[in-house]
């Protein structure tokens, strides 16, 4: 089914059902229990209609990832963008490499173990990104109330995770490194649950393993800022009396060596393995800090970002939150302490240190913004309650409808909505691209190179059909030397447009002209 504007409102509304009456059950009849399953289970089905909402791979940088992850379900330990290349590539263009160190395979693996299961189809391919979307909901709920000691709060919190417009449209594919964005915020999240619960469970050892466990997965996604939550743990650590502790110094070291297990034996191997692709892999990230490499901001660009991924009333609404944790002794004041200098360290970076300004560079500390402004929320509403002198009974209710409003603004659904528009031009070349891609005749192009497709258009014809295709033709004696040794070719035509084919491909008979119409 292809979703247009009105569908995926209605989709959004029905996927919504569960999240409604999990509002009646947790404020009206207190289920509290009942009413979080009933969340997740909403923010389940919401992800699903995400991940079904765009019937093609997208463009930046999905269909990069989904292509490594399709390589991946056969060779999982050679991450490959172009399986078996026959044109020279610039070892500098990781969008056109034989070899494809560029990212970490974690979230590649799920990627490719999800479409090994499921078949390859973008579906498949962000079913992870759904799953790990719908747990994160869960850790937020457990995470806030835990720090916060207030379920009203966990739970508003968790509503408004449940429906955030920039963690669904990372599912979806359509913002810019989507899934390996996504997972790494996953992971990064998982990490700071169990130091949650490592703080509220006196030093448990199996917590500080966690920590170790899920900071090294977000690691082996991103790279070491996955390591973020150690620097909250070493400042807990002197703040508070496990600092006269021995003990809780060698749960430190345990989770740190942990953490290093995972993450640092995939980069001894690839840089054995793959040495010289390693090495200019490396050497582009750091050059982040440096060079804008086509993503350029000035130092406010991660502060208004705020903006785009939670919506514009959630940044005072945070500010608030901040007061009520240090206002409170129910809060554990240290906690709150190191994670305020984890998303204090994160945007300061970022912002002053890192010349390449992307969007979700600062999003892995998200769970953290989101459950201080379910507390500033939650702390106006008190004043008002108590300015107003509402009673006990319809306070609840009062948070209830203040709860789904906030869901509604978190969701942006016309914003979703109209991204699927009938109207939406390059969505309709998209899908109709890759509908002749799906369809393209196996008998015809399965022993043959694909030429001149459009511009990386053919990562995407290469995720749907198991040919080698490229976005360019090569010159004429190149073109001639490939045939003499045995290669048959097939190229895609554009009348009348800047990307028609010259006559040395039109007039060769052994070529297959594959006049499909692309757009």
């Amino acid at each position: 089914m292809i979703f247009n504007s009105s569908q995926t409102s209605i989709g959004l509304f029905v996927t919504s059902i569960p999240a409604i009456l999990s509002l009646y059950l947790f404020f009206f009849r207190g289920g509290r229990k009942a009413a979080v399953i009933l969340l997740m289970l909403s923010a389940f089905f919401l992800r699903l209609l995400m991940i079904s909402l765009d019937p093609f791979v997208q463009e930046w940088d999905e269909r990069f990832h989904a292509l490594v992850a399709k390589h991946m379900m056969e060779y999982p330990f050679k991450p490959m963008l172009i399986l078996n290349p026959i044109l020279a590539q610039d070892p500098h263009d990781w969008g056109s490499l034989h070899i494809w160190v560029h990212k970490q395979p974690l979230f590649l693996w799920q990627m490719a173990l999800s479409m090994k299961i499921f078949g390859v189809t973008p579906f498949a391919m962000r079913l992870p990104s759904a799953i790990m979307g719908c747990i994160m909901v869960w850790l937020i709920y457990d995470m806030a109330r835990k720090w916060i000691t207030n379920e009203s709060i966990a739970f508003m919190a968790a509503f408004i995770a449940a429906f955030s417009f920039y963690s669904l449209e990372l599912t979806s594919g359509r913002h810019s490194l989507e899934h390996n964005d996504l997972a790494f915020t996953f992971y990064v999240t998982c990490s700071l649950w169990a130091f949650t619960r490592y703080v509220h469970a006196e030093g448990k050892w199996k917590y500080a393993l966690l920590i170790g466990i899920f900071s090294g997965c977000a690691i082996l996604n991103k790279w070491l800022v996955g390591l973020i939550v150690y620097g909250g743990w070493g400042l807990y650590l002197l703040l508070s009396d496990w600092r006269t502790k021995p003990k809780m110094y060698l749960h430190y070291m345990v989770s740190v060596l942990t953490c290093c297990i995972i993450f640092i034996p995939w980069q001894l191997y690839i840089l054995k393995a793959f040495p010289a692709e390693s090495a200019i892999a490396f050497g582009y990230n750091v050059k982040h800090m440096g060079d804008d490499l086509g993503h350029p901001g000035s130092k406010w660009f991660h502060l208004k970002f705020l903006s785009v991924a939670y919506s514009g009333i959630m940044i005072p609404l945070m500010a608030i939150g901040l007061i009520y944790v240090f206002k409170f002794k129910s809060v554990n004041r240290n906690l709150s302490i190191s994670f305020l200098a984890m998303v204090s360290v994160i945007f300061l970076f970022f912002s002053l240190f890192v010349a390449t300004k992307m969007p979700a560079f600062v999003y892995p500390v998200s769970s953290l913004l989101l459950i201080l402004a379910a507390t500033g929320i939650y702390y106006l509403s008190t004043l008002g309650f108590d300015y107003l002198h509402i009673i006990d009974q319809h306070r609840l209710q009062v948070l209830a409808i203040i709860t789904l409003c906030l869901g509604f603004i978190a969701l942006k659904p016309g914003n979703i909505a109209e991204q699927r528009s009938d109207a939406n031009t390059w969505r309709n070349n998209k899908i109709h691209n890759a509908d002749i891609f799906r369809h393209l005749d196996d008998s015809i192009i399965h022993d043959r190179v694909i030429l001149n497709c459009r511009p990386y258009e053919n990562i995407e014809l290469m995720f749907y059909k198991d040919v080698l295709a490229y976005h360019w033709y090569p010159e004429p004696r190149v073109l001639d030397s490939l045939q003499t040794i045995g290669y048959k070719f097939a190229a895609f035509e554009y009348h009348n447009d800047p990307q028609q084919l010259p006559a040395y491909i039109t007039g060769d008979s052994t070529i297959i002209i594959l006049d499909k119409g692309l757009k």
